[in-house]
């Protein structure tokens, strides 16, 4: 059992009290002890098996207790009564973006105790009347109910990775399959995902089918036929829990090759190709291409005198004229990186020393590793003051000085404040080897206004890039009203770089937006937005993002060397 897990268990628990009308002392004690647990450098599992718990800041004896028994037993007592004494409804209003447990309570005190009365009541205008509502948090829950509407049952990219990553092993080991994939969006590596798609090789498909319909958890099996079966797979845990479908073809190895390709494509490029076979005198479907046989993808593009599409491009977005005229890019790979620049550590927010953050970047094999804190008006995130800027580049100085082949750069996350301005003098500025500016509040102010302060901040002089442009966080909140293109065309004028953000609830810059600054010759970073040692690794997501964005390694900063970087910063 995870840490997250551990943590998760702890925050259902609060928010449940919260939504059952319980004190907010006895809920913030569980939403903290989560916070605790899910920042530990160690395993709280290993730690309860050794029976050496011991203590852990913000947990007493009793959050201690319930933390052995969820480890040892798997479950909590009390979590398991609250969840059968709360209402379904209750819980699927949780899923509205912006709206907590405090203010579910208070709708259903109300009478309004589902997403459909919800609705209702907003439609009719009776929300904004309840006491501590108003118009504005009616329009936003709207707003919010709309949002959840669009983004369906879809899952974000890691979480369908984790799902996704067992079952393509487990069906890789049934007896008689020879291969195994996981197709669709998934392979296209798209931010989110509405269902997973396997396809299996093998002469008989019926060990396969009934390993894939007997998969730890199956909430369902919709259907169960002699090439497809389909299953409801349980996704996330306590309120917000959902279930996605998942679906398991099995072809002959001959058709293999065809039905990868034809599971992988978006419906316009499937379209686009099957034009292409037309063209040409030719059939072309998901068991075959007339006139040829094609043991591989390369050969069904080749068979159509194109060259290989890689997998994240296929969209119909100009992939297939650029195929033809032997024009694709080489996209970039995840073993160009040689460092990264939007790292948090426990001087903020993060859950690492910078020590600790300097290890795991070497670990990786980077060469280089920026540490970009929160700045200090951020108080949340324990953002630093001009003081403790100091001490922290004197901590990096001394680490520096005992690295081999290794350099950790002094950055900040400086905050964008709401009239533009940055959140330090000039002198303190000019003093960081780099400056990441980022917008973390006033997310209401108006589209013209956020166009204006981002393109403010990104033309000071000490600001080398801009963080997280939008400020979305995927299937939970929409970004700040922005003039993206506007901010794109400021960026190459003033020379200013912009990341793309790889944690997997942000992926900002999106490929769209992301093709367009390498367009207008706009240097992208790709930063992985770290707060913990394992998260250096997300920049596996940046790496998603940039490829279906046509991007190379010339087109991303921290390709380049340490003496590169060091170079263009100054440093």
């Amino acid at each position: 059992m995870t840490n997250s897990q551990i943590a998760a268990a702890l925050s259902e628990i609060g928010t449940l009290l919260e939504l059952q009308g319980e004190t907010g002392f006895r809920a913030n004690a569980y939403h903290s002890a989560a916070r605790s647990v899910d920042n530990l450098g160690d395993e709280v599992e290993a730690r309860v098996r050794a029976g050496q718990l011991g203590s852990i800041p913000g947990i007493g004896s009793t959050l201690r207790e319930k933390i052995e028994t969820l480890v040892l037993t798997g479950s909590i007592p009390q979590l398991e009564e609250l969840r059968a004494s709360t209402p379904v409804g209750l819980l699927q209003m949780l899923r509205v973006p912006g709206l907590g447990p405090k203010k579910v309570r208070a709708l259903a005190d109300s009478g309004i105790d589902d997403l459909a009365k919800l609705k209702q009541a907003c439609d009719e205008g009776r929300v904004a009347k309840i006491k501590g509502f108003g118009a504005k948090t009616q329009e936003n829950i709207t707003n919010g109910l709309a949002f959840l509407d669009k983004a369906g049952g879809r899952i974000r990219i890691d979480t369908a990775d984790q799902l996704a990553g067992p079952i393509v092993a487990l069906l890789r080991k049934v007896p008689g399959v020879t291969r195994a994939e996981a197709c669709g969006s998934l392979r296209r590596r798209k931010e989110t995902v509405g269902d997973l798609d396997f396809l299996v090789a093998a002469a008989e498909p019926g060990p396969a089918m009934d390993a894939f319909a007997a998969l730890p958890g199956v909430a369902d099996v919709i259907a169960r036929g002699d090439t497809l079966t389909s299953v409801l797979l349980p996704v996330g845990h306590g309120p917000r829990a959902t279930t996605i479908r998942a679906d398991l073809r099995v072809v002959s190895a001959e058709q293999f090759p065809y039905a990868l390709h034809h599971l992988t494509g978006s419906k316009e490029h499937n379209k686009a190709m099957r034009g292409r076979a037309q063209d040409r005198g030719m059939k072309m479907n998901e068991y075959g291409l007339t006139g040829t046989t094609c043991a591989s993808e390369a050969e069904i593009f080749a068979a159509l005198d194109l060259e290989f599409i890689p997998p994240e491009l296929r969209e119909d977005a100009g992939e297939i004229a650029a195929a033809e005229s032997k024009s694709l890019p080489k996209l970039i790979e995840l073993s160009d990186l040689r460092g990264a620049f939007h790292n948090h550590t426990t001087a903020s927010d993060g859950a690492a020393t910078l020590l600790q953050m300097a290890e795991a970047a070497q670990e990786l094999g980077f060469q280089y590793l920026g540490i970009a804190d929160h700045s200090q008006s951020l108080q949340v995130a324990r953002g630093l003051s001009p003081e403790r800027v100091r001490a922290q580049r004197e901590e990096i100085d001394a680490l520096n000085a005992e690295f081999e082949d290794f350099r950790l750069f002094h950055g900040i996350e400086c905050d964008i404040l709401p009239d533009g301005s940055l959140d330090y003098d000039d002198d303190i500025l000019a003093s960081f080897d780099y400056v990441v500016a980022s917008v973390h509040t006033h997310f209401n102010q108006s589209r013209e206004e956020v166009t204006a302060r981002v393109i403010r901040a990104i033309r000071h002089p000490s600001v080398t890039m801009l963080g997280h442009a939008t400020g979305r966080l995927i299937l939970q909140r929409e970004g700040y009203p922005v003039d993206l293109d506007a901010v794109l065309k400021a960026a190459a004028e003033a020379g200013t770089m912009i990341e793309i953000n790889a944690q997997p609830k942000r992926l900002e810059l999106d490929w769209v937006h992301a093709r367009r600054a390498k367009e207008l010759g706009i240097p992208i970073v790709i930063n992985p937005d770290a707060h913990a040692t394992d998260e250096i690794a997300l920049v596996s997501y940046g790496i998603d993002v940039a490829r279906r964005a046509w991007l190379t390694k010339d087109d991303v900063f921290n390709t380049k060397t340490r003496r590169q970087v060091e170079a263009v910063l100054r440093v």
